[in-house]
C-alpha cells in the first residue's frame, strides 16, 4: 500500500491525485503562527481516516476517502488553514469490520502524530474505536448512526458525530408513508446486529406517534445476508402495504431491490422504505437505480446536490456541496461517484478548517500560537464546536449536508428529507426537517 492508503492507480480510478503544494514545512509539533505576509504553510496537521477500503461497504469507504483527499487538496492548493497548516490525510482501512477499524484506530493513535480522526461510518466500528482514540487524546468525527453514541459522548467527550441518529433516519419515511403514500400497516426487516435493533426501537417509537399505523411483522436477518427470498415470502404473505429496511448495507439494499424485481413489485404500489440514504452507494446506483429498479424505492435524504429535480418549492443547495462537486469537476471534469458519500470525507475536513479559523478570529493567532497540533489545539477545537447548553447548538458550520452546528451531545443538528427515484434520477419529495415532529431531543 502507498502513502495515503491508496492500493494502485486502479485502486483511486480516475482519481491521481495529489498535487499537494511544495515547499518546505517545519514539524507538526512547533508552534505554526507566522505573519500572513509569509508564503506558504509553516506546519503539517495529519488527520487520520478509517474508511472501509476493502469488504462490503468498501465502495461507500473508498467514496469517503476521495471526499476528504478532494478537500485536503482544495485548502492545501490555497495555502492550507487560515494560510499557515497544510493537511495530510493518512487513510487507514477499517475492512468493514469491528477488528478492523480498532486495528486502524491503533494505528493511529501508535503514530503519535494525529490531531484528528474520521469514521468509520457503521456505528459499531465507530463505538469500537471510539476508546482507543480517546485514550490517544484523538478527537474523532465519525458518523454511524447508533444509538449508543449520545450517551457516550460524556464518556468520550472528543468525539463528535458528522452523521444522523436512527430518530432523524426512521421518522421522515414513516410519516411519508403514512401521511402520503396511505400506508398504514408496514413489515420491518433488519440485520441482528445494534444498528438494526436501534432502527427497530425508533421505528416502533415513532408509530406510536402516527394513527393508526402499525408493524404487522418484523424480522432480524443474519449480518450481510444474501437471499432475501424467504423473508420477501413472509412478507408478501402477511397484510404489510410496504417494507421497511433497517439498514443501510448498500448489499442488503441491493438484494432486496433485486428480489422486488423478481418477484415483479413494483416499489410505487406496495412499499419499500429505507431510512439510510442508498444513492450515497456507487455500487447501489450502478446495480439499482441505473437499471431501473429503484423508482419509487422511498428514502431519508441528507444531501442536495444542484440540479436535482424536487417537489417542493425549490431551495438552494448548500454552497459546500456546490463547491464540492465543482472541484470534482474542474480536477477530473465529472463530479464525484457518489456525492453524499463524498460529503462525509469532505465536510469533515472542512469542519475541522471552520473550528481552527474560529478559534483564531475569536482568540487571536497570539493566543493560540504556542498550541501543538496533536495535543492542545485539536482539544481547542472541539470545545469550539460544542455548545455550553444542552439546549443550543455549536457556532454554525458550512458542510455540503448544510450549514448547522453540533449539539451539546457531539451530534450534528442536520435536517434530513425524503426523496425517491423518478426515470433513474433522484427526486426530492419532501424538503429538510420533514417528520421532525416525531423526533424528541437529539441529546436525550
Amino acid at each position: 500500500m502507498t502513502e495515503g492508503g491508496f492500493d494502485s492507480d486502479t485502486d483511486f480510478s480516475r482519481r491521481k491525485f495529489l498535487k499537494l503544494a511544495g515547499g518546505s514545512f517545519l514539524s507538526f509539533s512547533l508552534p505554526f503562527v507566522l505573519s500572513r505576509t509569509t508564503h506558504g504553510s509553516s506546519a503539517r496537521m495529519k488527520i487520520g481516516g478509517i474508511f472501509s477500503l476493502t469488504g462490503p461497504n468498501a465502495p461507500v469507504g473508498k467514496t469517503i476517502r476521495d471526499g476528504a483527499k478532494m478537500a485536503e487538496k482544495r485548502i492545501n492548493d490555497k495555502g492550507g488553514i487560515a494560510g499557515e497548516i497544510e493537511l495530510k490525510v493518512v487513510v487507514e482501512d477499517g475492512k468493514t469490520s469491528q477488528t478492523g477499524a480498532s486495528e486502524a484506530a491503533r494505528r493511529l493513535a501508535n503514530s503519535g502524530d494525529i490531531s484528528f480522526a474520521l469514521g468509520p461510518l457503521i456505528g459499531t466500528h465507530g463505538a469500537a474505536s471510539q476508546p482507543i482514540l480517546s485514550s490517544a487524546g484523538i478527537p474523532q468525527i465519525f458518523f454511524g448512526g447508533d444509538l449508543g453514541f449520545t450517551k457516550r459522548h460524556e464518556k468520550y467527550p472528543l468525539s463528535i458525530r458528522f452523521g444522523t441518529q436512527r430518530s432523524l433516519q426512521a421518522a421522515p419515511i414513516l410519516k411519508y408513508a403514512s401521511e402520503v403514500r396511505d400506508h398504514q400497516k408496514l413489515y420491518l426487516i433488519a440485520p441482528n446486529i445494534q444498528p438494526g435493533k436501534s432502527f427497530k426501537q425508533f421505528t416502533e417509537s415513532v408509530m406510536g406517534q402516527l394513527e393508526g399505523v402499525t408493524l404487522v411483522g418484523s424480522e432480524f436477518y443474519p449480518p450481510f445476508n444474501r437471499d432475501f427470498s424467504p423473508l420477501m415470502t413472509k412478507v408478501m404473505n402477511s397484510s404489510a402495504e410496504g417494507l421497511i429496511i433497517g439498514t443501510g448495507i448498500p448489499d442488503d439494499l441491493i438484494s432486496v431491490a433485486r428480489e422486488f424485481d423478481r418477484r415483479n413489485i413494483d416499489p410505487n404500489d406496495f412499499g419499500y422504505y429505507t431510512g439510510q440514504t442508498p444513492n450515497g452507494s456507487v455500487a447501489f446506483e450502478k446495480q439499482v437505480v441505473n437499471k431501473g429498479l429503484g423508482d419509487g424505492v422511498i428514502f431519508s435524504w441528507h444531501y442536495e446536490g444542484a440540479g436535482l429535480e424536487r417537489e417542493f418549492s425549490r431551495t438552494s443547495p448548500p454552497a459546500q456541496a456546490v463547491k464540492m462537486e465543482e472541484a470534482f469537476k474542474d480536477e477530473f471534469g465529472s463530479p464525484p461517484d457518489s456525492p453524499p458519500s463524498a460529503s462525509w470525507g469532505w465536510g469533515s475536513i472542512y469542519i475541522i478548517k471552520q473550528a481552527i479559523e474560529g478559534l483564531m478570529e475569536g482568540q487571536g493567532e497570539e493566543a493560540i500560537s504556542d498550541m501543538s497540533l496533536t495535543g492542545e489545539l485539536p482539544k481547542r477545537a472541539i470545545s469550539y464546536l460544542l455548545p455550553g447548553n444542552k439546549s443550543d447548538t455549536g457556532p454554525t458550520v458550512r458542510t455540503p449536508y448544510g450549514n448547522y452546528g453540533f449539539l451539546s451531545c457531539g451530534q450534528f443538528n442536520i435536517r434530513l428529507g425524503v426523496a425517491t427515484f423518478r426515470n433513474r434520477e433522484q427526486y426530492l419529495l419532501k424538503d429538510r426537517g420533514y417528520g421532525e415532529d416525531l423526533i424528541g431531543p437529539l441529546c436525550s
